[in-house]
């Protein structure tokens, strides 16, 4: 049976206006507004995880635009938040080496012993990753741009981000009462149509960085790095494994990223997070659909090994529901139910069965 995140981190969070009676006055990602659940809360919704990391303070927003701690000028659009100034996009070498450090002094999230002891801890990705902070500092073409015509310019920015991020990880880490089980790396490497930087380009000047990122990041921790990325990657994602990542978390409404598609490319023993949609599996479990049931149930049985989650932060309680619902479904089938469809595909039978017991119990208020 796979185990279940919701709710956890950045890539699982539940934004504040979809359960506003659990706003906090920090949030798990300062951009998202992600709320950072209590252990129980998690636990409740029906996740094997809980979540640690950083708290954030929410930003001092004027005139739907604010600044983030890199410099970086955010403006609002619609309900998602986009960079839009750069402080170092036109800046020299010389500015680049001498930007001044983030200073780490967030709170962390405190986990109880008797949580630590019983449950899965995740702890959330406390910066952005390698290109995406390059692309927040110098803008996204702008940084594209130097990796072809201005190498010093390129490397400065990709070691400054390096040790922005290990400081990060390290604070984070030292900190947290708890050993993770996982942490978060997230860093998009793509749009949906394809990547920044072709397969050639990324593993002659990012992914060398990118190995010397997260070799220091498992030295710092034993607990498993789960890599997410945005975008149509798939050229580069047997790259990316060698790296030493044992859980992914990827777009699979990318071009070329569907499910059957990136399981085919990794090795069989790297674990697939949140690739299946847990929404439609319980949207479809609410409204007695059988055939969507049994497609996506299948999929996410013959996607294995995988962690079943939503395919991203959570903006409604609809969408939280709709979560419960896919991972009360999952729980009510037995070990054997679920090898049986990784094995022949949907059985009626287990499916109905599953139905009945998910809708008869009362699901959790959220």
């Amino acid at each position: 049976m796979p185990l279940i995140d919701i709710g956890t981190t950045s890539l699982t969070g539940i934004r504040n206006n979809a359960l506003p009676h659990k706003a906090k006055d920090k949030a798990a990602h300062p951009v998202y507004g992600t709320v950072p659940l209590e252990p129980l809360d998690c636990i409740r919704l029906g996740s094997d995880f809980v979540r640690s990391g950083l708290l954030f303070d929410f930003p001092a927003i004027t005139d739907d635009s604010f600044i983030d701690a890199y410099g970086v000028k955010w403006t609002q659009d619609g309900s998602a938040f986009f960079p839009v100034s750069h402080p170092l996009e036109t800046a020299a070498l010389s500015d680049i080496v001498r930007y001044p450090k983030i200073q780490w002094h967030q709170k962390i999230q405190p986990i109880e012993s008797n949580i630590a002891n019983n449950y899965l801890i995740i702890a959330d990705a406390p910066c952005p990753g390698l290109l995406n902070l390059c692309f927040m500092l110098r803008s996204t073409w702008q940084f594209m741009e130097d990796i072809a015509d201005n190498w010093q310019i390129a490397t400065a920015l990709l070691e400054w981000s390096a040790e922005t991020i290990v400081d990060a990880y390290k604070y984070m880490l030292s900190s947290l009462p708890y050993e993770p089980d996982i942490i978060i790396y997230a860093d998009d490497l793509g749009h949906q149509d394809g990547m920044f930087f072709s397969p050639l380009d990324f593993r002659k000047y990012i992914r060398p960085f990118m190995h010397s990122l997260l070799t220091r990041l498992r030295q710092l921790t034993s607990a498993a790095i789960c890599f997410h990325s945005c975008g149509a990657i798939r050229p580069i994602l047997k790259d990316v494994a060698e790296l030493g990542i044992k859980i992914f978390n990827l777009d699979t409404k990318a071009k070329g990223m569907s499910v059957p598609e990136i399981r085919q490319e990794l090795p069989p023993h790297v674990v697939l997070h949140g690739s299946n949609d847990l929404c439609a599996l319980g949207r479809s479990v609410a409204n007695r659909d059988r055939a969507g049931i049994a497609r996506l149930i299948t999929e996410l049985a013959k996607s294995s090994p995988v962690i079943a989650a939503p395919l991203d932060n959570l903006l409604s309680t609809e969408e939280v529901l709709a979560a419960v619902y896919g991972a009360a479904f999952i729980r009510n089938l037995s070990d054997d139910d679920f090898e049986k469809i990784r094995n022949i595909g949907p059985v009626r039978s287990i499916i109905e069965e599953a139905i009945e017991k998910t809708l008869s119990k009362e699901l959790p208020a959220v």
